[in-house]
């Protein structure tokens, strides 16, 4: 009776209060199980944890115990034969004492707590409490006297400021203190306690026992209580589960066989009037609707028919229209790009050139000026010097105001240090020629043309040109050049689009190591030093050069775009993403050679420029 009200009752819930229901009671069932076995299991491994707590406080109160009391007795022994070596009686005086100040601290908790065993009788071995209250009432007294005794002898003997001519008093006293009874007294206490210091080690290996046990019974326990409240869940999800789905699957089976069959007179029964009795209804309506299009598709299908092909035929010939439209827009788009990197890349060294060239030659004038008469005003000074020489030689006694106005002017050292700067300046100007000879050399623009150079040159005058970011700043120390040159003949090229390339790859070289310098401080960045390695070697027909950086590499999922036009990793405005795509386009178009990066992440990156010695094709690469 209760059972056939309960399906009645369960028949007019709807699906979404069967599911609540279900689970509902499957995820209280299995909380209320798991929780109340975790509890339990917490309870016994916590009682196992405090007892070997307990154990251990024990163990290590009793230990010290009779470790400090053992050191005192060492260090006391000791004092007797270093008496006669006063740095080394001091040192051991001073351990003494520390060892036998710890002693009678250690000695008054053991007293006070009677050995960690007060209100905690329960937790010990049999036997464990009557033998430390024996051994403190066969001992009672003995510490007390034996550090009451002590204190007085070590006030009395006052070691800290042993005179020599105590030495043989102070000695007598404390082997006469060896010999008293309370000493032999405080060597049978030591043994003794030996005995409970074996009873504690046993009572923290039970402790540790349980300890185990109780973490087994807890994962069983708690494995057991999931076990039983998953089962009761599981059961009453399958229950749930089965309620919901046996209208749902006559549904089904009368739905595939009116699909299969082909027959749409089937109707589906109607047994509840939740969600699945209201979509049995509907179906039932919906294959009526279904048989009916049907009637009407077939009428609608003749007709179309005569349209598909002529249909098919349009579509294709519109598809192949707009395939051909979309290959031209993306010749065209690739040629755009092209133009434009070309655009960029010839404005870019123009301007550059043209600035560099100017201020080569803006400085080189006046350089040449002071140059040229730098060696007419050292001989003139020469001159000068060996006329006021050969004036003192011939007046050595010259009037008085002018004896004051060469020492005034210190004639001496004017001479010697004037030939110092001008030494200075002239090494000043060579410097500043240098300098415009690079610049000269990195822009070419008299060398646009192609032509046979010294690649070193142009790698060189690169260097130059980047000497102010290379060089040491506040954040780091300077950045090492290494430079491994081989033997390379003139090689044909275009000077100054190939100085472009050396200008991209170093200038990246140095952002990326200044990006690995990130969080770093400066005596960490000294100890693991920023460098840059440049090789180049004659292989065959073709020269090779290697740039390469300890930065934290390239990741490997950018590797395959770093010579897309306008690809870039920098932040805005400190990249444009045109440089690696020039000079690839400048390696490998303009000079018929190769540019790659090999780069393993977090230990750096290496571009490795391949380029022809002689170019055959040069006017057709132009």
């Amino acid at each position: 009776m209760l059972i056939s009200s309960f399906n009645r009752w369960q028949r007019q819930l709807r699906v979404g209060q069967k599911i609540s229901l279900g689970y509902g009671l499957a995820l209280g069932v299995a909380v209320l199980g798991t929780t109340s076995g975790i509890l339990l299991a917490n309870y016994h491994q916590d009682q196992a944890r405090e007892q070997q707590e307990d154990a251990l406080v024990e163990y290590e109160l009793i230990n010290r115990l009779e470790i400090e009391a053992l050191q005192v007795r060492v260090y006391r022994q000791e004092l007797i034969t270093l008496l006669s070596q006063p740095k080394q009686l001091q040192q051991e005086y001073a351990h003494f004492l520390r060892h036998y100040q710890n002693f009678k601290e250690v000695w008054h908790e053991f007293r006070n707590t009677e050995g960690a065993t007060k209100e905690e009788e329960e937790k010990e071995l049999p036997g464990e409490v009557e033998t430390i209250s024996k051994f403190l009432k066969t001992y009672e007294g003995v510490p007390e006297a034996y550090i009451q005794q002590m204190d007085a002898l070590l006030q009395r003997l006052n070691i800290s400021e042993l005179k020599p001519e105590n030495v043989e008093t102070v000695r007598s006293q404390l082997i006469e203190f060896e010999k008293s009874p309370v000493i032999f007294k405080m060597n049978d206490f030591c043994e003794d306690l030996l005995e409970i210091i074996e009873m504690t080690n046993q009572e923290y290996e039970l402790a540790e026992a349980t300890m185990k046990a109780a973490d087994t019974l807890r994962s069983q326990i708690i494995a057991g209580s999931m076990l039983v409240s998953v089962a009761l869940a599981i059961f009453l999800v399958i229950s749930t589960s089965r309620a919901i789905a046996r209208p749902i699957q006559t549904l089904t089976q009368v739905a595939q066989r009116s699909v299969q069959e082909s027959n749409f007179d089937l109707q589906a029964p109607v047994n509840t009037q939740d969600e699945v009795g209201i979509l049995a209804v509907s179906f039932n309506q919906l294959i009526c609707a279904v048989k009916h299009l049907l009637q009407q598709q077939q009428e609608v299908n003749k007709q179309l028919e005569s349209y598909s092909l002529t249909l098919e035929e349009k579509v294709e010939a519109r598809t192949q229209e707009l395939r051909e439209k979309n290959n031209y827009l993306k010749q065209l788009l690739d040629e755009l790009h092209r133009t434009q990197t070309q655009m960029i890349q010839s404005e870019k060294m123009s301007a550059l050139g043209q600035m560099v060239a100017g201020v080569a030659h803006e400085i080189n004038n006046p350089i040449n000026f002071i140059y040229a008469n730098l060696s007419y005003v050292e001989q003139y000074t020469q001159d000068l010097l060996k006329l006021v020489q050969h004036y003192q030689q011939y007046y050595p006694n010259p009037p008085q105001a002018l004896q004051e106005e060469l020492k005034a002017v210190e004639l001496e050292y004017l001479a010697e240090d004037l030939i110092k700067i001008l030494q200075s300046m002239k090494v000043g100007t060579d410097r500043i020629c240098e300098i415009v000879l690079s610049l000269r050399n990195f822009s070419r623009l008299d060398e646009a043309e192609f032509k046979a150079v010294n690649i070193h040159e142009g790698i060189d005058s690169t260097l130059m040109i980047l000497q102010h970011r290379l060089k040491a700043n506040v954040q780091r120390p300077e950045i090492k050049v290494i430079k491994e040159y081989g033997q390379l003949p003139l090689v044909e090229c275009y000077p100054g689009q190939l100085n472009q390339v050396f200008m991209n790859l170093l200038a990246n070289a140095i952002d990326a190591l200044e990006e690995s310098n990130q969080g770093r401080s400066f005596a960490q960045i000294a100890s693991d030093p920023n460098i840059i390695h440049i090789s180049t070697i004659k292989a065959d027909n073709q020269v090779i050069i290697s740039i390469a950086d300890n930065g934290l590499g390239i990741p490997q999922a950018i590797h395959s775009k770093l010579f897309d036009p306008f690809f870039t990793t920098k932040p805005v405005g400190k990249g444009t993403g045109l440089g690696l795509s020039i000079s690839y386009q400048i390696v490998t178009e303009k000079h018929h050679g190769r540019l790659y990066c090999n780069t393993t992440p977090g230990q750096g990156t290496k571009f490795v420029i391949e380029i022809p010695i002689r170019q055959f094709s040069h006017d057709a690469a132009a």
